[in-house]
């Protein structure tokens, strides 16, 4: 976590503040740089739900490790360039998304009941370590942007030994003598996700949150940051240090309250909690009330982006797990980009306070249409 959270702070920087791009091509590149790793998800997901996790996982960080070691030579020789960034940005997305669907179907083979207090703890930790790349990214005028990339490239290789130490037999799929037919699984893991309503209802609107606030996280607040407030890889690395600290202090909160009966009704109000904050942001306020809102939206992200991965994690059937993960890990990883491309194109035509209305208006749709078109206000945690 701390490698991506580094690779999300300097894809960023790069583009929003070494290369000057517009709202626009920061938001493509965004687009493009999530492309492959959106397809590779969803054969992560299949090949998760028949393969032993643990050296997978070992094999996809030691294959981590060699993207930014190539960008820092690239820098060197031929230096910084639009398309550079685009390709460094797809080849680190491509082995995170392949990774991600077998990391978190590994919790439930890992974890003896208690998934609802697992995933939170697992979201704190990796969220706090997260916080030491973050810091790294706005050290890149100060180190220089070489050596930030060797220090991601072993964040990366480290990983594997943090994978190795989980004991063998945990991780051990029962024998499947079936061959692997990754089309006709996936397939099969949509079916059986549209007939689990819960899980399909959170999928879906989870989806919608991701696209406007994920999307404003990614290109709407950097560039508010850097016109509005004149900031610098320090003050932005600062602010989004701030941001996962509200988000990792929501979930510490979170400790005491579960398992929770109603986690869907604690998302639903989230969305609500969101049109305050976004309006604060759009009135560009003074510094320190920019902040405050800041944590306040990490504080919100982290307890929606919780909540709807327990009720996926601990509602998905058992031997389709991964793959239904898979979807969801998709649907909100796709939903940034997309955001990011419609909300840089917005901010280029309207400005950058404009990229805050589409987030703010969708929230109030989402809330609404989960109240009265779906059972997340009333239904139980352990019903589908």
């Amino acid at each position: 976590m701390a490698g991506v959270n580094l690779q999300q702070f300097l894809v960023t920087w790069m583009l929003v503040g070494m290369l000057a791009e517009s709202g626009t091509r920061v938001g493509l590149a965004q687009f493009l740089i999530a492309l492959p790793g959106f397809a590779l998800m969803l054969f992560g997901g299949s090949v998760g739900d028949r393969r032993d996790g643990r050296s997978l996982l070992i094999g996809l960080h030691l294959l981590a490790f060699a993207p930014p070691l190539l960008m820092a030579v690239g820098v060197a020789t031929v230096g910084l360039s639009y398309l550079t960034v685009i390709l460094f940005g797809i080849s680190v997305a491509a082995v995170a998304g392949f990774s991600e669907p077998p990391r978190s179907a590994l919790l439930n083979r890992v974890t003896h009941g208690h998934i609802q207090r697992t995933v939170v703890l697992t979201t704190t930790v990796s969220a706090t370590i997260g916080l030491a790349g973050t810091w790294l990214g706005g050290r890149v005028d100060a180190f220089g942007l070489q050596w930030i990339l060797i220090g991601q490239a072993l964040l990366f290789g480290s990983g594997a030994l943090a994978v190795a130490v989980i004991a063998p037999g945990l991780t051990r799929m029962p024998v499947n003598t079936r061959p692997s037919r990754p089309l006709s699984e996936l397939a099969d893991g949509f079916r059986v996700l549209w007939r689990t309503p819960k899980v399909r209802d959170v999928i879906g609107l989870n989806f919608l949150s991701s696209i406007f606030n994920a999307g404003a996280w990614f290109v709407v607040y950097p560039f508010l940051v850097t016109r509005a407030y004149a900031g610098d890889a320090a003050l932005l690395a600062i602010l989004v240090i701030v941001f996962f600290a509200g988000s990792i202090a929501s979930n510490i909160g979170l400790l005491r309250f579960v398992p929770m009966a109603r986690p869907g009704r604690l998302f639903l109000v989230m969305q609500i909690t969101r049109v305050v904050i976004f309006a604060i942001l759009w009135s560009e306020p003074p510094l320190w009330l920019m902040i405050i809102a800041t944590i306040a939206w990490g504080m919100n992200m982290g307890i929606t982006s919780t909540t709807a991965r327990m009720m996926v994690q601990s509602g998905a059937p058992e031997a389709h797990r991964s793959r239904v993960l898979s979807i969801f890990i998709l649907g909100t990883l796709s939903a940034a980009p997309l955001g990011a491309i419609l909300l840089g194109t917005l901010v280029d035509v309207a400005g950058v306070r404009a990229g805050f209305i589409p987030g703010l208006l969708v929230s109030m749709v989402i809330f609404a249409v989960g109240a009265k078109a779906t059972r997340l206000w009333t239904d139980r945690e352990g019903t589908t």
